[in-house]
């Protein structure tokens, strides 16, 4: 594996009530997250789920997801109500058998201190079978800041950072609302700011990166991580690191 770890997807999708989608074999491993409603799933050669999903959107509970390895192909048909889905995707060549994670088995654990306080929620961590891939949701309330202070895993150097590119998808509740998007390559660099909506996906190759919600408003933001290591070890911007003195 080179240096440049590993590409990652995330795409989302949705289906309405009773419609199907086949995913076929693939050289990319796969992480589906359900947001929000129920889906049957089967795979090549019959293992098969059935009611999946037991939230109504992101703000409704802790995540159902699936495990799709690469090779493998399958299909997910919606419930009733439909089924609305992040697929995460990266290169993979170990031939996991798929698995499923319930509600139940996703650990929650609280971060930050005051004004970057979040409820951070690991899907998949390193336990979990995966060639590469990392996912779990982070909620924070109104006017919070999460994924801070500014970070970054961009280089290969354990155990200090590891490298893995990200890529995240932001709701907002209510929807109007907004959050902002911090980013920049290095402490030497200009700082860049982007405005994230409800439904945004931004992808993050290198560089520090952080979050921060819009008063009046909540938000969470799905984050999928591929790259040289299932660690994750991230160095933050050393400008900021007094700030973690004593917090969690």
């Amino acid at each position: 594996m080179d240096a440049a770890g590993l590409p990652v997807t995330l795409d989302v999708g949705e289906l309405a009530p009773g419609q199907s989608r086949t995913f076929r074999p693939t050289d990319e491993e796969a992480v589906v997250v359900l947001l929000g409603g129920r889906c049957d799933v089967r795979f090549d050669g019959g293992l098969h789920w059935e009611q999946l999903g037991e939230r109504a959107d992101v703000f409704d509970g802790r995540a159902t997801a699936l495990y799709a390895p690469a090779g493998r192909g399958w299909r997910m048909t919606a419930g009733p109500g439909g089924v609305r889905f992040a697929l995460a995707a990266a290169p993979a060549s170990t031939p996991y058998e798929p698995y499923v994670v319930r509600p139940d088995q996703v650990r929650s654990e609280r971060r930050g201190t005051g004004v970057w306080s979040r409820e951070v929620h690991d899907i998949v961590g390193p336990d979990q079978p995966s060639d590469s891939l990392l996912v779990g949701e982070t909620f924070s309330a109104e006017g919070v800041w999460s994924s801070y202070p500014p970070h970054k895993h961009d280089a290969h150097d354990p155990p200090r950072e590891s490298h893995q590119q990200e890529a995240f998808h932001v709701r907002v509740d209510p929807p109007s609302g907004f959050g902002i998007f911090l980013h920049y390559p290095s402490t030497e660099d200009p700082r860049q700011a982007q405005v994230v909506h409800d439904g945004d996906t931004v992808t993050v190759r290198e560089g520090y990166h952080s979050f921060v919600a819009a008063a009046g408003h909540r938000f969470y933001y799905l984050w999928a991580l591929a790259g040289t290591e299932r660690e994750l070890h991230f160095r933050t911007d050393p400008r900021h690191t007094w700030l973690l003195d004593g917090a969690t």
